[in-house]
């Protein structure tokens, strides 16, 4: 029975990650949460399967049965979240709680499989965050007059922030992302993406500053906001932290834009884009790196194409249903706990669950994007833009970059790879998107 079930597990993870991302798309065509609770019930059971099973197999294949209560306090953390959230924000959207569960438990499926001690961080890491955020859809659904307070504040902070991080920063793979303080090493930049949104919304869509003759912000504020903004990136780029210097970049853009609603702000943009690549090209000589690798890994597949060579031929590898947990060779590529993580899913898990957990992700994009079109408020509106536009456009680059289909960013897929900073303030976007949410469906009555 136990070898025909591992046998089965690799179809039957297939098989369980389709329907759960059938019922993500499902639910949009009804109208009330009420309508899309019994969809929602059987996410959570296959949420619940895949986690269970994919725990099963590597309990079995490694010889280690603690696994398994591992696993235990991990589906009494999700279905805690699951359970908070309808007794506390009964508002809230339970498509974002539960893509938030199961992503997670993905990532913990894979993490454990390539690095029990990581695992075993981020875990500890998540469980603290997932407590953490409670508050956050109180704090943006209940005292929204708080937040605009502070706008300049937010972009001083983050100038602070990135300054101390270049100053007194640490090298991590050719650039300086990290900062340690009192013996934690974080990573600034994914906090100030967070205070980032909330400065441009509030210095160019706060209606209490909007000019009633033109609808625009006073032009001081516009300078203030391109100004800073310009800062931000400048100093990332000095940190030749480029994949984050790029998401900054076009989340200013799309965010300025939607604010003030000029098309020549998204042709600057991609102007500028496209010149600031070249500059970079020319600067750097790790993107020069990463270009060439991106062009032909084949051509030095034991130096500089190594990495994405390994990648390429673990999502070959993998084929449709993958080769099964621990089946596979994922430890041969560099980092793939954390900027390569699609890959080894792909291996391991089949390129049928890393197509879906795609469509997962991009459910959620779709769900951002629909509560910014629908919110009255438009600085509230430009926030969830802005922090669709951060989620979506890390995804791209982290997937694009694995398969090929654009240059390495070193950024990681939200929710799913390694890093104890990025899960930390990506499950704080998702409640920030949560408390807007709850605000959505009060004003609709």
């Amino acid at each position: 029975m136990s070898d025909a079930l591992l046998g089965l597990s690799r179809y039957l993870l297939t098989l369980f990650v389709i329907f759960y991302t059938f019922h993500c798309f499902v639910v949009f065509i009804f109208k009330s949460e009420e309508e899309r609770t019994p969809f929602y019930v059987i996410q959570n059971i296959l949420m619940a399967l895949t986690h269970i099973l994919g725990f099963y197999v590597l309990a079995v294949r490694s010889s280690d049965p603690d696994l398994l209560f591992i696993c235990a306090f991990q589906e009494v953390m999700f279905f805690a979240v699951i359970i908070l959230y309808r007794m506390i924000y009964p508002g809230a959207s339970r498509l974002i709680t539960n893509n938030i569960c199961f992503l997670l438990a993905v990532s913990f499926i894979i993490l454990t499989r390539l690095s029990y001690d990581r695992s075993i961080r981020q875990f500890v890491v998540v469980a603290v965050s997932l407590v953490l955020t409670l508050i956050i859809p109180f704090v943006i659904s209940k005292l929204e007059f708080l937040l605009k307070r502070y706008t300049m504040y937010y972009g001083v902070a983050g100038i602070i922030i990135l300054l101390a991080m270049m100053t007194r920063g640490t090298v991590t793979n050719g650039s300086k992302i990290t900062l340690t303080i009192g013996g934690m090493t974080f990573l600034p930049s994914e906090f100030v993406k967070v205070l980032f949104v909330f400065f441009i919304a509030g210095m160019l869509a706060d209606e209490d500053n909007i000019d009633e003759e033109t609808g625009l912000p006073h032009r001081n504020r516009i300078i203030s906001a391109v100004l800073i903004s310009a800062l931000h990136i400048l100093i990332l780029a000095m940190c030749k932290d480029l994949g984050g210097a790029m998401i900054f970049f076009v989340v200013a853009v799309f965010t300025m834009y939607a604010a003030l609603k000029k098309p020549l702000i998204l042709a600057g943009g991609a102007v500028s884009g496209v010149l600031a690549s070249i500059v970079g090209y020319k600067l750097f000589s790790h993107v020069r790196v990463r270009v060439a690798a991106w062009r032909d890994p084949f051509a030095d597949i034991e130096g500089k194409g190594y990495q994405l060579s390994q990648s390429l031929f673990a999502i070959g590898t993998g084929s449709w249903a993958g080769m099964g947990l621990f089946m596979g060779s994922p430890e041969k590529i560099p980092v793939v706990e954390a900027d390569f993580i699609f890959s080894a899913i792909s291996e391991e898990m089949g390129c049928l669950f890393s197509l879906c957990l795609i469509l997962i992700c991009l459910s959620n994009f779709l769900m951002f994007m629909n509560i910014s079109m629908s919110i009255g408020d438009g600085y509230f509106k430009v926030i969830s833009l802005g922090l669709a536009v951060n989620y979506g456009f890390q995804i791209f680059l982290t997937i694009g970059g694995v398969t090929k289909l654009i240059p390495l960013t070193g950024v990681t897929l939200p929710l799913v790879s390694y890093g104890g900073t990025s899960v930390m303030s990506t499950l704080f976007m998702f409640a920030i998107i949560q408390g807007l949410y709850i605000m959505k469906r009060g004003t609709q009555g």
